[in-house]
């Protein structure tokens, strides 16, 4: 199979620009990891029940939650559900197109990393989207039907400009989620482990299910300036809701560069750290 792949991937390079060439790499690796993942149809079914119950299962304690309180750091029910939706958003699209992070350890302690040197793309590209995990499109996909019917059924002040706004601020938010799978990525090159830090980012990532708001100092600042969890999810759902200060969303805007750009040169950094299986 790997043969065939560089095969394939020689077909590809041929006059095609950069942005068409990298979005053929990516449908080559994805034919080949749907093949994998959906070999066993009992493993995909019961992977899609087991997240549905998680997600229903946390949808239930907010409301749960609520009804027990009148407010929770002064947001209703139905916009606390907006940040949980904007979390699972940003979670499972990170979790589709990003799941090669959780391999590299591997990939690095066997050799297999060397190989990906050899090979004519990018390998920052190479080394995160070259195993997209399609599973979790079983649940995005009911997620953003049902998240769109609740969101401008129970919040009434969405506009246009708001919605608008809320896009915009999603793809920042991935862009931090990125951002924190770099370093992810980085520490696995240095020093060969991942599997910690990437759930360890994953449980961090999941305190922004709620406002930032219900979080005390030096927490909150914590995760506004230091981690940027915060501004990852809250910064767009405060947008969708008309409740982002045009201040606040020219911070996250900075905030998100300059965290992306730390990335950037960070995985550079590391790359001159790494050493070769073979070596």
């Amino acid at each position: 199979m790997r043969y065939g792949k560089r095969e394939s991937m020689g077909m590809v390079l041929r006059g095609d620009n950069l942005i068409t060439r990298y979005i053929k790499f990516w449908f080559l690796f994805a034919k080949y990891e749907v093949l994998k993942q959906f070999s066993s149809m009992f493993s995909v079914v019961f992977f899609f029940f087991g997240k549905s119950v998680r997600f229903f299962s946390f949808l239930l304690l907010l409301i749960v939650l609520q009804q027990h309180t009148k407010a929770m750091a002064g947001f209703t029910l139905e916009q606390v559900i907006i940040f949980f939706f904007t979390f699972n958003y940003i979670d499972l699209i990170s979790q589709i197109f990003l799941r090669g992070v959780y391999m590299l350890s591997g990939k690095v302690r066997s050799g297999e990393f060397d190989f990906y040197l050899t090979q004519p793309m990018n390998l920052l590209f190479r080394t995160m989207a070259g195993n997209p995990d399609f599973n979790d499109l079983l649940l995005f996909i009911p997620l953003v039907l049902f998240s769109l019917w609740y969101t401008f059924t129970f919040i009434p002040t969405i506009t246009l400009w708001s919605f608008i706004l809320y896009l915009i601020f999603l793809i920042h938010g991935l862009l931090i989620s990125l951002s924190f799978h770099i370093f992810v990525v980085c520490l696995g090159i240095v020093t060969t482990e991942i599997d910690n830090t990437i759930m360890v980012y994953r449980d961090i990532s999941q305190m922004g299910r709620f406002p930032l708001e219900i979080y005390r100092e030096p927490l909150r600042g914590f995760m506004t300036f230091v981690l940027p969890v915060g501004i990852m999810i809250s910064v767009p759902s405060k947008a969708l809701m008309g409740l982002a200060s045009p201040m606040l969303l020219l911070f996250s805007l900075f905030i998100t560069w300059l965290f992306f750009f730390f990335a950037l040169r960070t995985w550079n950094s590391s790359l001159k750290m790494y050493t070769s299986a073979s070596s």
